[in-house]
Protein backbone atom coordinates (compact mmCIF):
# COMPACT_ATOMS: atom_id res chain seq x y z
CA UNK A 1 0.00 0.00 0.00
CA UNK A 2 3.35 2.36 0.68
CA UNK A 3 4.12 1.57 -2.25
CA UNK A 4 1.67 2.12 -4.30
CA UNK A 5 0.86 5.82 -2.47
CA UNK A 6 4.41 6.33 -3.93
CA UNK A 7 3.23 5.45 -7.58
CA UNK A 8 0.44 7.64 -7.22
CA UNK A 9 2.39 10.76 -5.91
CA UNK A 10 4.80 10.17 -8.87
CA UNK A 11 2.19 9.61 -11.42
CA UNK A 12 0.61 12.84 -9.87
CA UNK A 13 3.91 14.97 -10.13
CA UNK A 14 4.46 13.79 -13.97
CA UNK A 15 0.37 14.93 -14.77
CA UNK A 16 0.78 18.32 -12.82
CA UNK A 17 3.75 18.74 -15.42
CA UNK A 18 0.95 19.59 -17.74
CA UNK A 19 0.12 23.10 -16.23
CA UNK A 20 3.83 23.94 -17.26
CA UNK A 21 3.68 22.88 -20.67
CA UNK A 22 2.17 24.41 -23.63
CA UNK A 23 1.82 21.02 -25.06
CA UNK A 24 -1.59 19.72 -23.50
CA UNK A 25 -3.08 22.77 -24.61
CA UNK A 26 -2.24 22.98 -27.90
CA UNK A 27 -3.58 19.18 -28.10
CA UNK A 28 -7.02 20.34 -26.73
CA UNK A 29 -7.60 23.58 -29.48
CA UNK A 30 -6.51 20.69 -32.43
CA UNK A 31 -8.60 18.33 -31.06
CA UNK A 32 -11.24 20.83 -30.86
CA UNK A 33 -10.85 22.02 -34.28
CA UNK A 34 -10.33 18.94 -36.17
CA UNK A 35 -13.84 17.45 -34.54
CA UNK A 36 -15.59 20.76 -35.55
CA UNK A 37 -14.49 20.64 -39.18
CA UNK A 38 -14.61 16.80 -39.29
CA UNK A 39 -18.73 16.95 -38.13
CA UNK A 40 -19.24 20.25 -39.92
CA UNK A 41 -20.97 18.28 -42.91
CA UNK A 42 -22.97 16.41 -40.60
CA UNK A 43 -24.19 18.94 -38.07
CA UNK A 44 -25.24 20.86 -42.45
CA UNK A 45 -27.11 17.63 -43.10
CA UNK A 46 -29.03 17.57 -39.84
CA UNK A 47 -30.01 21.14 -39.79
CA UNK A 48 -30.86 20.36 -43.79
CA UNK A 49 -33.27 17.67 -42.62
CA UNK A 50 -34.76 19.83 -39.29
CA UNK A 51 -33.64 16.97 -37.17
CA UNK A 52 -31.64 16.77 -33.99
CA UNK A 53 -28.51 15.25 -33.82
CA UNK A 54 -27.78 12.20 -31.05
CA UNK A 55 -24.80 12.33 -29.50
CA UNK A 56 -23.36 8.92 -29.98
CA UNK A 57 -21.29 9.47 -32.80
CA UNK A 58 -17.63 8.46 -31.72
CA UNK A 59 -18.13 4.54 -32.07
CA UNK A 60 -18.79 5.83 -35.85
CA UNK A 61 -15.55 8.36 -35.67
CA UNK A 62 -12.44 5.64 -36.10
CA UNK A 63 -12.20 5.22 -39.94
CA UNK A 64 -8.39 5.03 -40.77
CA UNK A 65 -8.39 8.66 -41.62
CA UNK A 66 -9.05 9.31 -38.37
CA UNK A 67 -6.96 6.91 -36.81
CA UNK A 68 -4.00 8.29 -38.50
CA UNK A 69 -5.09 11.48 -37.05
CA UNK A 70 -5.73 10.66 -33.33
CA UNK A 71 -2.55 8.47 -33.57
CA UNK A 72 -0.58 11.79 -34.27
CA UNK A 73 -2.64 13.42 -31.12
CA UNK A 74 -1.48 10.03 -29.31
CA UNK A 75 2.34 11.03 -30.42
CA UNK A 76 1.72 14.47 -28.83
CA UNK A 77 0.31 13.65 -25.56
CA UNK A 78 3.08 10.85 -24.96
CA UNK A 79 6.54 13.41 -26.87
CA UNK A 80 8.20 13.68 -23.52
CA UNK A 81 8.67 10.38 -22.55
CA UNK A 82 9.79 8.97 -20.58
CA UNK A 83 8.84 12.17 -18.44
CA UNK A 84 12.43 12.88 -17.18
CA UNK A 85 13.74 16.34 -16.09
CA UNK A 86 16.34 17.65 -14.29
CA UNK A 87 14.22 16.50 -10.65
CA UNK A 88 13.77 13.04 -11.89
CA UNK A 89 16.88 11.81 -10.09
CA UNK A 90 16.06 13.58 -6.37
CA UNK A 91 11.84 12.05 -6.88
CA UNK A 92 13.75 8.55 -7.55
CA UNK A 93 15.78 8.74 -4.89
CA UNK A 94 12.94 10.15 -1.83
CA UNK A 95 10.43 7.52 -3.98
CA UNK A 96 12.35 4.72 -5.11
CA UNK A 97 12.74 3.23 -8.53
CA UNK A 98 10.26 0.95 -8.70
CA UNK A 99 7.51 3.53 -7.06
CA UNK A 100 8.70 6.44 -9.66
CA UNK A 101 8.23 3.97 -12.62
CA UNK A 102 5.25 2.23 -11.24
CA UNK A 103 4.13 6.29 -10.90
CA UNK A 104 4.75 6.45 -14.59
CA UNK A 105 2.74 3.56 -15.97
CA UNK A 106 -0.20 4.68 -14.10
CA UNK A 107 0.41 8.24 -15.77
CA UNK A 108 0.32 6.77 -19.35
CA UNK A 109 -2.94 5.09 -17.93
CA UNK A 110 -4.41 7.90 -16.57
CA UNK A 111 -3.09 10.05 -19.77
CA UNK A 112 -4.81 7.87 -21.71
CA UNK A 113 -8.15 8.13 -20.19
CA UNK A 114 -8.05 11.61 -20.01
CA UNK A 115 -7.49 11.62 -23.56
CA UNK A 116 -9.97 9.44 -24.28
CA UNK A 117 -12.62 11.00 -22.39
CA UNK A 118 -11.91 14.51 -23.70
CA UNK A 119 -11.82 13.10 -27.90
CA UNK A 120 -15.35 11.71 -26.61
CA UNK A 121 -16.98 14.70 -24.96
CA UNK A 122 -15.29 16.54 -27.93
CA UNK A 123 -17.43 14.87 -30.32
CA UNK A 124 -20.53 15.21 -28.83
CA UNK A 125 -19.74 19.15 -27.75
CA UNK A 126 -19.14 19.95 -31.56
CA UNK A 127 -22.63 19.05 -32.19
CA UNK A 128 -23.99 21.56 -29.95
CA UNK A 129 -25.79 23.57 -33.00
CA UNK A 130 -28.09 20.46 -33.45
CA UNK A 131 -27.23 18.42 -29.95
CA UNK A 132 -30.38 16.45 -29.07
CA UNK A 133 -29.20 14.73 -25.43
CA UNK A 134 -31.64 11.04 -25.95
CA UNK A 135 -31.18 7.77 -24.69
CA UNK A 136 -31.49 6.29 -28.68
CA UNK A 137 -29.72 6.77 -31.88
CA UNK A 138 -32.22 9.16 -33.53
CA UNK A 139 -33.31 9.91 -36.81
CA UNK A 140 -30.56 11.26 -38.69
CA UNK A 141 -28.22 8.21 -37.07
CA UNK A 142 -30.25 5.68 -38.00
CA UNK A 143 -30.60 7.33 -41.57
CA UNK A 144 -27.59 7.51 -42.49
CA UNK A 145 -26.36 3.91 -41.20
CA UNK A 146 -29.32 2.77 -43.51
CA UNK A 147 -27.51 5.16 -46.45
CA UNK A 148 -24.24 6.57 -46.32
CA UNK A 149 -24.79 8.63 -49.93
CA UNK A 150 -28.14 10.31 -47.80
CA UNK A 151 -26.46 13.38 -47.81
CA UNK A 152 -25.47 13.83 -51.51
CA UNK A 153 -29.29 14.92 -51.53
CA UNK A 154 -28.57 18.48 -49.87
CA UNK A 155 -25.39 18.63 -52.16
CA UNK A 156 -23.04 17.74 -49.09
CA UNK A 157 -20.50 15.06 -49.02
CA UNK A 158 -20.45 13.44 -45.17
CA UNK A 159 -16.80 12.39 -43.47
CA UNK A 160 -18.32 10.89 -40.76
CA UNK A 161 -19.74 7.19 -41.52
CA UNK A 162 -22.46 5.74 -39.06
CA UNK A 163 -22.19 1.53 -39.28
CA UNK A 164 -25.19 0.09 -39.66
CA UNK A 165 -23.98 -2.82 -37.96
CA UNK A 166 -23.06 -0.99 -34.67
CA UNK A 167 -26.54 0.67 -34.68
CA UNK A 168 -28.55 -2.65 -35.34
CA UNK A 169 -26.11 -4.45 -32.95
CA UNK A 170 -25.93 -2.15 -30.12
CA UNK A 171 -27.67 0.51 -27.67
CA UNK A 172 -26.18 4.05 -27.47
CA UNK A 173 -24.52 3.79 -24.50
CA UNK A 174 -23.06 0.01 -24.83
CA UNK A 175 -21.31 1.58 -28.08
CA UNK A 176 -19.97 4.29 -26.52
CA UNK A 177 -18.65 2.22 -23.75
CA UNK A 178 -17.06 -0.14 -26.08
CA UNK A 179 -15.90 2.03 -28.32
CA UNK A 180 -14.22 4.37 -25.75
CA UNK A 181 -12.53 0.92 -23.84
CA UNK A 182 -11.06 0.04 -27.10
CA UNK A 183 -9.51 3.29 -27.54
CA UNK A 184 -8.33 3.76 -24.41
CA UNK A 185 -7.09 0.37 -24.04
CA UNK A 186 -5.30 1.30 -27.81
CA UNK A 187 -3.64 4.58 -26.77
CA UNK A 188 -2.41 2.94 -23.54
CA UNK A 189 -0.58 0.39 -25.81
CA UNK A 190 0.51 3.09 -27.67
CA UNK A 191 1.72 5.07 -25.15
CA UNK A 192 3.33 2.14 -23.36
CA UNK A 193 5.62 1.76 -26.87
CA UNK A 194 6.90 5.26 -27.19
CA UNK A 195 7.62 5.06 -23.14
CA UNK A 196 10.02 1.62 -23.41
CA UNK A 197 11.61 2.54 -26.74
CA UNK A 198 12.93 5.96 -25.63
CA UNK A 199 13.61 5.00 -21.73
CA UNK A 200 15.68 1.65 -23.75
CA UNK A 201 17.25 3.75 -26.44
CA UNK A 202 17.71 7.05 -24.75
CA UNK A 203 16.24 9.28 -27.08
CA UNK A 204 13.09 9.53 -29.30
CA UNK A 205 13.09 6.33 -31.14
CA UNK A 206 9.71 5.65 -29.77
CA UNK A 207 7.75 8.16 -31.66
CA UNK A 208 9.44 6.69 -34.53
CA UNK A 209 8.36 3.09 -33.42
CA UNK A 210 4.70 4.37 -32.99
CA UNK A 211 4.41 6.39 -35.91
CA UNK A 212 5.75 3.52 -38.01
CA UNK A 213 2.51 1.42 -36.32
CA UNK A 214 0.03 4.25 -36.81
CA UNK A 215 1.20 4.32 -40.85
CA UNK A 216 0.96 0.61 -40.72
CA UNK A 217 -2.77 0.91 -39.60
CA UNK A 218 -3.60 3.46 -42.00
CA UNK A 219 -2.08 1.58 -44.87
CA UNK A 220 -3.62 -1.77 -43.69
CA UNK A 221 -7.37 0.57 -43.93
CA UNK A 222 -6.92 1.94 -47.15
CA UNK A 223 -4.66 -0.05 -49.28
CA UNK A 224 -3.25 -3.27 -47.58
CA UNK A 225 -6.42 -4.95 -47.09
CA UNK A 226 -7.10 -5.33 -50.98
CA UNK A 227 -3.61 -6.52 -51.35
CA UNK A 228 -3.25 -8.79 -48.30
CA UNK A 229 -6.90 -9.49 -47.13
CA UNK A 230 -8.54 -8.77 -43.69
CA UNK A 231 -5.73 -10.75 -42.17
CA UNK A 232 -3.41 -7.84 -41.88
CA UNK A 233 -5.26 -6.63 -39.16
CA UNK A 234 -3.53 -9.21 -37.50
CA UNK A 235 -0.67 -6.92 -37.46
CA UNK A 236 -1.68 -3.87 -36.73
CA UNK A 237 -3.15 -3.49 -33.28
CA UNK A 238 -3.80 -0.04 -33.40
CA UNK A 239 -6.42 -0.74 -35.79
CA UNK A 240 -8.56 -2.64 -33.15
CA UNK A 241 -9.18 1.03 -31.54
CA UNK A 242 -12.15 1.21 -34.19
CA UNK A 243 -15.29 -1.10 -33.56
CA UNK A 244 -15.78 -1.26 -37.10
CA UNK A 245 -12.20 -3.49 -37.22
CA UNK A 246 -13.64 -5.76 -34.77
CA UNK A 247 -15.70 -9.10 -35.81
CA UNK A 248 -18.99 -8.71 -33.33
CA UNK A 249 -20.62 -11.35 -35.05
CA UNK A 250 -19.47 -14.21 -32.45
CA UNK A 251 -18.66 -11.67 -30.03
CA UNK A 252 -16.91 -14.67 -27.54
CA UNK A 253 -14.36 -16.24 -29.72
CA UNK A 254 -10.89 -15.13 -30.26
CA UNK A 255 -10.25 -14.90 -33.75
CA UNK A 256 -12.68 -16.64 -36.54
CA UNK A 257 -10.44 -17.19 -39.48
CA UNK A 258 -9.14 -13.57 -40.95
CA UNK A 259 -11.90 -11.53 -38.65
CA UNK A 260 -10.29 -9.90 -35.22
CA UNK A 261 -13.05 -11.02 -32.13
CA UNK A 262 -13.50 -8.62 -29.35
CA UNK A 263 -11.90 -10.99 -26.67
CA UNK A 264 -8.90 -11.49 -28.98
CA UNK A 265 -8.17 -7.57 -28.98
CA UNK A 266 -8.42 -7.13 -25.66
CA UNK A 267 -6.14 -9.66 -24.68
CA UNK A 268 -3.70 -9.54 -27.28
CA UNK A 269 -3.13 -5.90 -26.25
CA UNK A 270 -3.56 -6.38 -22.68
CA UNK A 271 -1.13 -9.37 -22.99
CA UNK A 272 1.52 -6.87 -25.36
CA UNK A 273 1.09 -3.88 -22.75
CA UNK A 274 2.28 -6.31 -20.02
CA UNK A 275 4.76 -7.21 -22.07
CA UNK A 276 6.06 -3.38 -22.47
CA UNK A 277 6.14 -2.91 -18.99
CA UNK A 278 7.87 -6.51 -17.79
CA UNK A 279 10.91 -4.91 -20.59
CA UNK A 280 10.38 -1.18 -19.31
CA UNK A 281 11.40 -3.04 -15.52
CA UNK A 282 14.57 -4.50 -16.82
CA UNK A 283 15.98 -1.94 -18.74
CA UNK A 284 15.12 1.11 -16.24
CA UNK A 285 16.98 -1.13 -13.01
CA UNK A 286 20.05 -1.21 -14.92
CA UNK A 287 20.12 2.25 -15.52
CA UNK A 288 21.85 4.82 -13.28
CA UNK A 289 20.33 8.14 -12.14
CA UNK A 290 22.53 10.00 -13.66
CA UNK A 291 20.84 12.62 -16.08
CA UNK A 292 22.41 15.30 -19.29
CA UNK A 293 19.32 17.00 -20.73
CA UNK A 294 16.74 15.18 -19.54
CA UNK A 295 18.34 11.60 -20.82
CA UNK A 296 19.55 8.89 -18.43
CA UNK A 297 23.23 7.85 -18.86
CA UNK A 298 25.24 5.11 -17.40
Amino acid sequence: MHRFGLAARCAWLTLAKWRATPRILTLLVVIVAFLTYHTHSLVRFAAAEGQPLAPWIFPHLLTPAMLLVSGAFTLLLFADAPFMDRHTPFVIVRSGRLPWLYGQFLYILTASLLYTLALALGSILVLLPRLDLRNDWGLILKTLAGDSGAGRRHGLVLTVFISDLIVRQFSPLQAMLIGMGLFWLTTVFTGLVIFTVNLATRSSAGLFAAGGLIAMTYFAGIQGRFVFGDAIRFFTPLSWASMHNISWQDAGSLAILTQIGPAFAVGSQAAASLLLVFLANIVFLRQDLEIKGGQLHE
